[in-house]
Formats: C-alpha cells, sequence, structure tokens
C-alpha cells in the first residue's frame, strides 16, 4: 500500500508540511491541541485532518495513498492522543525544510 521507503503517515505529514508552507495553519493548531482519548479531542484531530483534505481538494493535485494515511493517523492518535503533536511539529518542521511536496528531488535520495 506505501511504496518506497515512505512511512504511513508520509502523505498527512507531507500535506501538513504544505499547508503550513502556505500559512495555513489551523489543521496543525489543533492537531498540536490534542491531548486525551477524549471525545472532544478525538473529534478535534478528526476536523483537523478533514480541514486539511479540503484544502487538498480544493488545489486538485492527487495525493497517492492519502485515504491509508489518514485512517492509520486516526488509529494512531486514538491509541496515542499526544502523537498528533508529534505529527504535526514534524509538518511544520518539515515546511520550514522548504522539501515537502516541492515537487523537486531531496538532496537526500
Amino acid at each position: 500500500m506505501f511504496e518506497g521507503k515512505h512511512t504511513p503517515e508520509e502523505p498527512v505529514v507531507e500535506l501538513l508540511a504544505r499547508l503550513a508552507r502556505n500559512r495555513i495553519y489551523g489543521p496543525l493548531d489543533m492537531l498540536s491541541r490534542v491531548e486525551d482519548r477524549d471525545e472532544f479531542y478525538m473529534k478535534m484531530a478528526a476536523e483537523a485532518l478533514y480541514g486539511a483534505l479540503r484544502y487538498a481538494s480544493a488545489e486538485g493535485v492527487p495525493i497517492p495513498d492519502i485515504e491509508g494515511s489518514v485512517r492509520y493517523i486516526m488509529d494512531a492518535i486514538e491509541r496515542r492522543p499526544r502523537y498528533a503533536k508529534r505529527l504535526a511539529l514534524k509538518a511544520l518542521a518539515r515546511a520550514m525544510s522548504g522539501d515537502a511536496f516541492s515537487g523537486r528531488a531531496s538532496a537526500e535520495g
């Protein structure tokens, strides 16, 4: 399902990083606030991912493996809610490094 050396979270991380580079921080901010398994926080995580997907859908750019990635992310957040904050941090750091969804080859490979 996930090709190459990408982890299951990569499509979502890439999407969130692209949003951050475009100064759309809402989904990342919501993910960073998830604290525990309370229904409120689980709903917040789902809304954050939904919002990110809406932005991507408006761009019309297909994202390979996004459906499986979203399922993986939601399952991971339900098991360990603070994973959501780690995900947001990873995406923001990637956005700052400038290589998320850039369409150009990375220096690593």
